[in-house]
């Protein structure tokens, strides 16, 4: 006896072909409900996410090099004003981070490491704004003598390339591991008048480095 003549009761009445179709689509569907409600279940608790970052805002409001011979002694003076979001896209797992460590640099080169953002607890599918702001006169910075012609030529056009890290440790909601997380967010910043209105800044999408390890 095949497997449809079961359903149909071997009745010969016509039946059979439409039973045996709506009983196939029953079964498929439950079929796709359960499949994906395992797949909802799987990201929501067994796959976690790594935090998605941009650059929403960034003010540079002085950047003046005094360079030096060699350049390497060379000093910069500064104001920087910038504003990140993280989003958290797990569905169900916080996060919750340390302390961000916040360091700026021009061409390869770190100019600013005085900043940091205390650590904070991250809801899943909400998104947290960090705001800093450094500034600084006569800070040493160890440019390389090309480094000292990008700037000269940067200052031409009053737009500078300057990067910006966030490094910190996290740890996702169930999980006991200790994940290792960079956030890297390159700047491309108009120099501006303080006294005159900032130009617009253009959202920037930044780097997510996270450590290769269990649990991460």
């Amino acid at each position: 006896m095949a497997f449809w003549e079961g359903w149909c009761g071997g009745k010969g009445d016509g039946c059979c072909d439409d039973c045996s179709w709506t009983q196939l689509a029953i079964w498929a569907a439950a079929i796709v409900v359960v499949g994906g409600l395992i797949t909802v279940l799987v990201l929501a608790f067994g796959v976690v996410f790594p935090p998605k970052a941009t650059a929403d805002d960034a003010v540079l409001q002085r950047f003046a090099l005094a360079p030096a011979d060699p350049a390497s002694n060379s000093t910069i003076s500064f104001n920087v004003t910038a504003t990140v979001s993280l989003r958290n896209p797990n569905m169900y797992r916080a996060i919750e981070y340390g302390a961000l460590a916040v360091t700026f640099s021009f061409n390869g080169t770190r100019f600013d490491d005085s900043a940091s953002v205390p650590g904070f607890k991250h809801k899943a599918r909400k998104t947290a704004t960090l705001s800093v702001r450094v500034g600084g006169v006569g800070k040493p910075i160890k440019l390389t003598r090309p480094g000292v012609g990008e700037f000269r030529a940067e200052n031409d056009t009053g737009s500078f390339g300057v990067e910006m890290r966030l490094d910190t440790v996290l740890q996702y909601k169930g999980r006991s591991a200790k994940c290792p997380l960079v956030v890297v967010c390159p700047l491309q910043l108009q120099l501006v008048d303080p006294d005159v209105a900032a130009t617009a800044f253009q959202r920037t999408k930044c780097t997510i480095l996270r450590a290769k390890k269990s649990g991460c």
